[in-house]
């Protein structure tokens, strides 16, 4: 019955976490059990699941292992307080001999240690009783050392990744968004804040390719818009919750503000690119096909990920760099180039606009 116990709680334990992230983040129906096809993908695009589900199996088969074929350690009886003399009791006749012969009056002392004079003066002689006493003592002793840990003493903890932590669904997302720009040829150079704009990644591919984009994760619908007020205000996008500046709008203003930097510190016909992206892993669009022309007017990509929606797949619109080498150098200066916008964001910040 206990192991049968022990089965459910490291069930829960180390396999109900991987299946509340497949639900959770991917939408798996466990009702209707999902194709090796779907799973497949999942864990293609999902590092972190990838990662947690390997160890977490390994320690699940071993827990299975030692739960099933280990037999339970017979009981070992103990009672300090009561059969104190009859330990002591049971104590032969060589135990009292050594006893003698370390600390009664015939003991031997090895000469050719260098304190063993300051041994026989500190070390009284016992009479019997007290040796009776002493030998009780050093059972009680030995009893209590072997006793088990007591609740409160502190456990060394395995090495078992803790799923139940919050994670951000950006933060998913910058993992997955990162992953696949390294697949094919970019290197990720995290995220940034540039003229008071959350940007959610920075990648840069060979010595000319500098991408910077924005992760909108709204659900449901969404209504675009790329038309400022008479006022100047800032274009709006519109879900049936709030409304928030447009990330087109953004991510273009932060393409301005590195374009303009770069082009001051290199000279004018350095090559480099910066390509603005809007990535949308979950909503919808409702308005995409009026304004695909704006948006390519602007020159920012709004894409997809995961989802499948009319947008174009994020990859898709980039420059393909598979096979190719980003240049230490390159990733350097694009790293000055971050530390100067985090900087400046630090030392003048400025209210953010909607």
């Amino acid at each position: 019955m206990k192991k049968i116990l022990y089965l459910l709680l490291i069930t829960g334990f180390l396999i109900a976490p991987i299946g509340y992230w497949l639900i959770t983040w991917w939408g798996v129906d466990f009702s209707h059990f999902p194709s090796f096809a779907r799973f497949k993908y999942i864990y293609s695009q999902d590092r972190f699941l990838s990662i947690a589900t390997s160890i977490n199996s390994v320690l699940y088969l071993f827990a299975i292992y030692k739960i099933i074929f280990s037999n339970p350690a017979p009981k070992q009886k103990k009672d300090v307080v009561n059969e104190k003399n009859v330990v002591v009791n049971k104590n032969t006749n060589d135990n009292i001999t050594k006893w003698d012969n370390l600390y009664g009056p015939n003991r031997v002392v090895n000469a050719t240690s260098p304190t063993a004079t300051e041994r026989n003066d500190a070390i009284p002689t016992p009479t019997p009783s007290q040796n009776s006493r002493e030998q009780q003592k050093v059972v009680e002793r030995v009893e209590v050392e072997v006793e088990p840990p007591q609740a409160g003493t502190k456990v060394e903890k395995s090495n078992i990744i803790n799923m139940t932590e919050p994670v951000s669904a950006m933060e998913v997302y910058q993992n997955q968004i990162n992953n696949i720009l390294e697949n094919n040829g970019y290197a990720g150079m995290g995220a940034c804040v540039i003229n008071n704009i959350d940007v959610d990644f920075i990648a840069v591919a060979e010595s000319d390719t500098l991408v910077v984009g924005i992760i909108n994760t709204e659900y449901g619908d969404i209504i675009a818009n790329e038309t400022p007020s008479s006022d100047g205000e800032v274009p709006s996008w519109f879900t049936n919750e709030r409304k928030y500046p447009s990330p087109v709008w953004e991510i273009k203003t932060v393409q301005k503000a590195v374009n303009k930097m770069i082009n001051e510190v290199l000279p004018p016909d350095n090559g480099i690119v910066v390509k603005p992206v809007v990535v949308i892993p979950n909503a919808n669009v409702a308005n995409q096909l009026d304004m695909e022309a704006k948006w390519n007017e602007i020159g920012v990509s709004v894409t997809r990920f995961l989802n499948h929606s009319e947008l174009p797949n994020l990859i898709d619109v980039l420059p393909d760099k598979k096979g190719t080498e980003v240049l230490e150098s390159y990733k350097t200066f694009v790293k000055t180039l971050i530390k100067y916008f985090s900087q400046k964001n630090r030392k003048y910040p400025m209210k953010k606009a909607g």
